[in-house]
Protein backbone atom coordinates (compact mmCIF):
# COMPACT_ATOMS: atom_id res chain seq x y z
CA UNK A 1 0.00 0.00 0.00
CA UNK A 2 2.36 2.70 0.90
CA UNK A 3 4.54 1.93 -2.18
CA UNK A 4 1.64 2.24 -4.54
CA UNK A 5 1.41 5.84 -2.02
CA UNK A 6 4.63 6.73 -3.46
CA UNK A 7 4.34 5.40 -6.93
CA UNK A 8 1.00 7.77 -7.06
CA UNK A 9 2.66 10.77 -6.03
CA UNK A 10 5.66 9.86 -8.25
CA UNK A 11 3.08 10.35 -11.22
CA UNK A 12 1.90 13.48 -9.49
CA UNK A 13 5.25 14.83 -10.03
CA UNK A 14 7.10 14.24 -6.89
CA UNK A 15 10.27 12.86 -6.23
CA UNK A 16 11.25 10.16 -3.33
CA UNK A 17 12.26 12.95 -1.04
CA UNK A 18 9.22 14.95 -1.24
CA UNK A 19 6.89 11.40 -0.90
CA UNK A 20 8.32 10.72 2.65
CA UNK A 21 8.24 13.83 3.66
CA UNK A 22 4.63 15.14 2.65
CA UNK A 23 3.60 11.48 3.56
CA UNK A 24 5.24 11.92 7.18
CA UNK A 25 3.39 15.49 7.74
CA UNK A 26 0.49 14.12 6.74
CA UNK A 27 0.86 11.45 9.77
CA UNK A 28 1.50 13.97 11.97
CA UNK A 29 -1.98 16.18 12.14
CA UNK A 30 -0.66 18.53 14.36
CA UNK A 31 2.64 19.10 12.22
CA UNK A 32 6.68 18.28 12.44
CA UNK A 33 9.24 21.15 13.08
CA UNK A 34 12.19 20.66 10.24
CA UNK A 35 14.31 18.65 13.08
CA UNK A 36 11.09 16.24 13.50
CA UNK A 37 11.11 15.85 9.85
CA UNK A 38 14.11 14.59 9.44
CA UNK A 39 14.06 12.52 12.24
CA UNK A 40 10.80 10.81 11.28
CA UNK A 41 12.09 10.29 7.65
CA UNK A 42 16.08 9.53 8.29
CA UNK A 43 16.57 12.93 5.30
CA UNK A 44 20.14 14.86 6.23
CA UNK A 45 18.23 17.85 7.86
CA UNK A 46 19.88 20.17 4.71
CA UNK A 47 17.80 18.24 2.63
CA UNK A 48 14.85 18.67 4.43
CA UNK A 49 15.11 22.56 4.29
CA UNK A 50 15.20 22.49 0.65
CA UNK A 51 12.39 19.57 -0.37
CA UNK A 52 9.82 21.34 2.43
CA UNK A 53 10.66 24.48 0.84
CA UNK A 54 9.88 23.22 -2.42
CA UNK A 55 6.34 21.29 -1.09
CA UNK A 56 5.41 24.52 0.24
CA UNK A 57 6.01 26.28 -3.34
CA UNK A 58 3.94 23.43 -4.77
CA UNK A 59 1.18 23.62 -2.61
CA UNK A 60 1.61 20.20 -0.71
CA UNK A 61 3.02 22.29 2.63
CA UNK A 62 1.55 25.06 4.92
CA UNK A 63 3.02 26.46 7.81
CA UNK A 64 2.56 27.99 10.98
CA UNK A 65 4.98 29.82 12.84
CA UNK A 66 5.26 28.78 16.46
CA UNK A 67 7.90 31.13 18.50
CA UNK A 68 10.69 31.23 16.40
CA UNK A 69 10.55 28.27 14.94
CA UNK A 70 8.07 27.19 11.86
CA UNK A 71 5.84 23.83 12.17
CA UNK A 72 5.27 22.36 8.92
CA UNK A 73 1.47 20.84 8.19
CA UNK A 74 0.65 18.65 5.01
CA UNK A 75 -2.10 19.85 3.28
CA UNK A 76 -4.94 17.71 2.75
CA UNK A 77 -5.33 15.19 0.27
CA UNK A 78 -8.38 16.58 -1.06
CA UNK A 79 -7.29 20.19 -1.30
CA UNK A 80 -4.31 18.69 -3.57
CA UNK A 81 -6.57 16.50 -5.38
CA UNK A 82 -8.78 19.97 -5.88
CA UNK A 83 -5.83 21.74 -7.27
CA UNK A 84 -4.76 18.43 -9.53
CA UNK A 85 -8.03 19.11 -11.18
CA UNK A 86 -8.08 22.56 -11.62
CA UNK A 87 -4.93 22.40 -13.39
CA UNK A 88 -6.48 19.81 -15.70
CA UNK A 89 -9.16 21.78 -16.26
CA UNK A 90 -6.83 24.58 -16.83
CA UNK A 91 -4.65 23.20 -19.70
CA UNK A 92 -7.86 21.64 -21.20
CA UNK A 93 -8.59 24.93 -21.87
CA UNK A 94 -5.22 26.18 -23.34
CA UNK A 95 -4.70 22.67 -25.05
CA UNK A 96 -6.24 24.22 -28.52
CA UNK A 97 -3.91 27.64 -28.20
CA UNK A 98 -1.01 25.19 -27.86
CA UNK A 99 -1.66 23.48 -30.44
CA UNK A 100 -1.81 26.15 -33.07
CA UNK A 101 1.30 27.68 -31.87
CA UNK A 102 2.97 23.64 -32.37
CA UNK A 103 1.70 24.20 -36.02
CA UNK A 104 -0.01 21.93 -38.53
CA UNK A 105 -0.37 18.45 -37.05
CA UNK A 106 1.90 15.94 -39.65
CA UNK A 107 -0.40 13.87 -41.94
CA UNK A 108 1.38 10.96 -41.25
CA UNK A 109 3.71 10.38 -37.62
CA UNK A 110 4.74 6.76 -36.34
CA UNK A 111 5.89 6.53 -33.10
CA UNK A 112 7.67 3.51 -31.45
CA UNK A 113 7.54 2.09 -28.14
CA UNK A 114 9.10 -1.26 -25.96
CA UNK A 115 8.19 -3.11 -23.32
CA UNK A 116 5.31 -3.12 -20.48
CA UNK A 117 6.20 0.53 -20.13
CA UNK A 118 5.72 1.08 -23.57
CA UNK A 119 2.10 -0.18 -22.97
CA UNK A 120 1.28 1.60 -20.67
CA UNK A 121 2.28 4.85 -22.43
CA UNK A 122 -0.12 3.61 -25.52
CA UNK A 123 -3.10 3.42 -22.94
CA UNK A 124 -2.73 6.70 -22.14
CA UNK A 125 -1.92 8.02 -25.39
CA UNK A 126 -5.32 6.34 -26.16
CA UNK A 127 -7.30 8.36 -23.19
CA UNK A 128 -6.07 11.60 -24.12
CA UNK A 129 -6.56 11.46 -27.63
CA UNK A 130 -9.92 9.95 -27.50
CA UNK A 131 -10.66 12.72 -24.52
CA UNK A 132 -10.72 15.24 -26.95
CA UNK A 133 -12.00 13.43 -30.01
CA UNK A 134 -14.97 14.17 -32.00
CA UNK A 135 -18.05 12.32 -30.94
CA UNK A 136 -18.10 9.90 -34.00
CA UNK A 137 -14.33 9.14 -32.96
CA UNK A 138 -14.40 9.00 -29.57
CA UNK A 139 -15.15 5.04 -28.91
CA UNK A 140 -11.93 2.77 -29.12
CA UNK A 141 -12.45 0.17 -31.40
CA UNK A 142 -10.04 -3.16 -30.79
CA UNK A 143 -8.72 -6.35 -32.43
CA UNK A 144 -7.22 -7.96 -29.28
CA UNK A 145 -5.64 -11.46 -28.25
CA UNK A 146 -7.54 -11.20 -24.84
CA UNK A 147 -5.68 -11.92 -22.27
CA UNK A 148 -1.87 -11.62 -23.46
CA UNK A 149 -2.19 -8.02 -23.23
CA UNK A 150 -3.83 -8.50 -19.22
CA UNK A 151 0.17 -10.14 -18.19
CA UNK A 152 1.63 -7.25 -19.88
CA UNK A 153 -0.53 -4.46 -17.75
CA UNK A 154 -1.92 -6.36 -14.62
CA UNK A 155 -3.02 -3.36 -13.13
CA UNK A 156 -5.39 -2.16 -16.27
CA UNK A 157 -8.52 -1.91 -14.50
CA UNK A 158 -7.39 0.31 -12.11
CA UNK A 159 -4.95 2.12 -14.46
CA UNK A 160 -6.82 2.29 -17.46
CA UNK A 161 -10.37 0.85 -17.56
CA UNK A 162 -11.79 3.18 -14.57
CA UNK A 163 -10.18 6.13 -15.84
CA UNK A 164 -11.49 5.58 -19.89
CA UNK A 165 -15.07 5.22 -18.01
CA UNK A 166 -14.72 8.73 -16.34
CA UNK A 167 -14.11 9.73 -19.34
CA UNK A 168 -17.40 8.46 -20.85
CA UNK A 169 -14.98 6.65 -23.28
CA UNK A 170 -16.80 3.30 -24.65
CA UNK A 171 -15.15 0.41 -25.73
CA UNK A 172 -15.51 -2.59 -28.58
CA UNK A 173 -13.43 -5.10 -28.96
CA UNK A 174 -13.68 -8.45 -30.61
CA UNK A 175 -11.41 -10.97 -29.39
CA UNK A 176 -10.65 -14.90 -28.76
CA UNK A 177 -13.41 -16.69 -27.04
CA UNK A 178 -11.04 -17.62 -24.02
CA UNK A 179 -11.58 -14.78 -22.93
CA UNK A 180 -15.36 -14.74 -22.22
CA UNK A 181 -14.40 -15.37 -18.63
CA UNK A 182 -11.91 -12.73 -18.13
CA UNK A 183 -13.56 -9.59 -16.30
CA UNK A 184 -11.83 -6.94 -18.49
CA UNK A 185 -12.80 -8.85 -21.68
CA UNK A 186 -16.26 -9.81 -20.80
CA UNK A 187 -19.39 -7.54 -21.85
CA UNK A 188 -20.26 -4.98 -19.13
CA UNK A 189 -22.06 -1.71 -19.60
CA UNK A 190 -21.25 -0.24 -16.76
CA UNK A 191 -17.39 -0.35 -17.99
CA UNK A 192 -18.72 0.86 -21.26
CA UNK A 193 -17.42 -1.83 -22.75
CA UNK A 194 -18.99 -4.36 -25.81
CA UNK A 195 -17.10 -7.37 -26.87
CA UNK A 196 -17.89 -10.27 -29.12
CA UNK A 197 -15.61 -13.18 -29.73
CA UNK A 198 -13.98 -15.81 -32.38
CA UNK A 199 -13.38 -19.22 -31.66
CA UNK A 200 -9.60 -19.62 -30.63
CA UNK A 201 -8.59 -21.75 -33.60
CA UNK A 202 -10.02 -19.20 -36.39
CA UNK A 203 -8.83 -15.97 -34.34
CA UNK A 204 -4.98 -16.24 -34.39
CA UNK A 205 -4.44 -12.39 -33.41
CA UNK A 206 -1.43 -11.96 -31.25
CA UNK A 207 -1.17 -8.31 -31.34
CA UNK A 208 -3.55 -5.93 -29.69
CA UNK A 209 -4.56 -3.28 -31.92
CA UNK A 210 -6.70 0.32 -30.66
CA UNK A 211 -8.69 2.37 -33.32
CA UNK A 212 -8.93 6.00 -31.53
CA UNK A 213 -9.53 8.74 -32.72
CA UNK A 214 -7.59 9.22 -36.20
CA UNK A 215 -5.01 6.81 -34.52
CA UNK A 216 -4.17 3.18 -34.57
CA UNK A 217 -2.14 1.08 -32.69
CA UNK A 218 -0.20 -2.29 -32.60
CA UNK A 219 1.50 -3.81 -29.82
CA UNK A 220 2.70 -7.23 -29.29
CA UNK A 221 2.08 -8.31 -25.76
CA UNK A 222 4.57 -10.93 -26.02
CA UNK A 223 8.34 -11.40 -26.58
CA UNK A 224 9.47 -9.60 -28.33
CA UNK A 225 7.43 -6.55 -26.27
CA UNK A 226 6.65 -3.24 -28.44
CA UNK A 227 4.13 -1.49 -30.80
CA UNK A 228 3.78 1.27 -32.66
CA UNK A 229 0.84 4.64 -33.00
CA UNK A 230 0.15 5.49 -36.34
CA UNK A 231 -1.46 8.84 -36.65
CA UNK A 232 -2.88 8.85 -40.21
CA UNK A 233 -6.72 9.58 -40.74
CA UNK A 234 -7.06 7.66 -43.33
CA UNK A 235 -5.51 4.72 -41.84
CA UNK A 236 -7.52 4.82 -38.71
CA UNK A 237 -10.77 5.85 -40.29
CA UNK A 238 -9.86 2.22 -42.74
CA UNK A 239 -9.22 0.47 -39.71
CA UNK A 240 -12.47 1.59 -37.89
CA UNK A 241 -14.25 0.31 -41.62
CA UNK A 242 -13.21 -3.15 -41.14
CA UNK A 243 -13.73 -3.38 -37.60
CA UNK A 244 -17.21 -2.48 -38.05
CA UNK A 245 -17.53 -4.83 -41.19
CA UNK A 246 -16.04 -7.52 -39.03
CA UNK A 247 -18.25 -6.89 -35.95
CA UNK A 248 -21.40 -6.74 -38.17
CA UNK A 249 -21.04 -10.38 -39.49
CA UNK A 250 -20.59 -11.89 -35.79
CA UNK A 251 -23.01 -12.65 -33.44
CA UNK A 252 -23.76 -10.76 -30.19
CA UNK A 253 -23.39 -13.89 -27.79
CA UNK A 254 -20.54 -16.21 -27.37
CA UNK A 255 -21.51 -19.57 -28.76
Amino acid sequence: MHKDIIALLKRMGLKDRESRIYLACLRHRDGLFIYEIAKETRIMRSTVDLTVRRLLQRGFLNQVKVGRRLRFFAEAPEAVLFRQKQLVEDLEQVVPMLAKIGGEKKEMEILYFEGGAGFRQVHNDILLQAKFATELKKEVLGFSSGADSIRLFPDMQKNYINKRVRSGIRYKAIAPQSSVGVREWSNDEKALRSVKYLPDDSWQFRIETQIYADNVMLYSPSQPVGGVIIRNEKIADSMRALFKLVWDLLPDKAN
